[in-house]
């Protein structure tokens, strides 16, 4: 199934394809320890140049197999979320990361949802799944209030920031489950 990139609005937000305007906001989004805590793969510091990267990178991403929204409040950046798509299963994993200024405003999960409900139809998914340090409580939340279920907890699977071993946790949502609910309100 091919997805063309499109542009999402819910009720404070804009979801979009990034643009090569995007790099000062990123930058200073991603720029920041507790942000990137539980996000060993964004480098610290995160430099212009690094933002210059992970724009051009998002631009470039297939919306076939990657969609990446660049979530957007008040025509300012201010995180992202994203679709891996896996066509032949049906099943995508789910990824969003939002700037700390906006923690605690509900702003993942209506950006999560919006996506999700776009992919959903676009992509004809059956499965949505994500996965988090299991120190990272607030990531959690959103996947409950995604209506997703924890399903398994892997002992010591990745290496964190600092080098500790990390404990995962998965999430699910088996839209074609009897019990399954798609994406209920917040």
């Amino acid at each position: 199934m091919m997805a063309a990139q499109i542009e999402l609005h819910t009720e404070r937000l804009v979801l979009r394809p990034f643009q090569a305007g995007d790099v000062a906001d990123a930058n200073a989004y991603r720029n920041d320890e507790e942000f990137a805590r539980f996000l060993p793969h964004i480098p610290l510091p995160f430099t212009m140049q690094d933002s210059e990267v992970f724009v051009r990178r998002n631009m470039s991403l297939s919306w076939d197999k990657s969609p990446t929204f660049a979530v957007v409040l008040d025509d300012n950046l201010i995180g992202t979320v994203n679709l891996e798509v896996n066509a032949g299963t049906r099943t995508a994993m789910l990824g969003y990361a939002i700037g700390r200024v906006w923690w605690g405003r509900g702003i993942a999960t209506e950006a999560a949802r919006a996506a999700l409900t776009w992919g959903i139809q676009a992509f004809g998914l059956s499965r949505i799944w994500a996965s988090t340090d299991v120190r990272n409580v607030n990531s959690q939340r959103v996947m409950v209030k995604l209506g997703m279920k924890r399903e398994s907890f892997y002992v010591a699977c990745q290496k964190g920031r600092y080098g500790e071993s990390i404990h995962e946790v998965v999430y699910g949502l088996d839209l074609h489950h009897p019990s399954a609910h798609p994406l209920p309100a917040c």
